[in-house]
């Protein structure tokens, strides 16, 4: 995935990781919280570029929030980690 649509979507997905969800069933909101692991899971699968701050961020909200992402994502960031 090109770096500039990388950034644009995680932007987008790091808003919605953070967005308050209380209202809604108890399986709405296990439905919304899947689909967000799925739209995590697959914008990481398309990161080409580990160095993009949007990244980290998203790796930071995704975890901050219960969020799983997978060892070898978390492993190529962290190669790339200066913090």
């Amino acid at each position: 995935m090109e770096s500039r649509s990388f950034i644009r979507e995680a932007k987008v997905l790091i808003e919605d990781i953070n967005a308050p969800v209380s209202n809604g069933s108890a399986d709405e909101i296990a439905a919304h919280r899947k689909d967000l692991q799925r739209r995590i899971s697959s914008l990481f699968s398309g990161l080409q570029n580990p160095t993009l701050p949007s990244a980290f961020n998203l790796r930071d909200a995704a975890l901050a929030n219960g969020f799983v992402v997978a060892p070898p994502v978390l492993q190529r960031l962290a190669s790339f980690d200066t913090v």
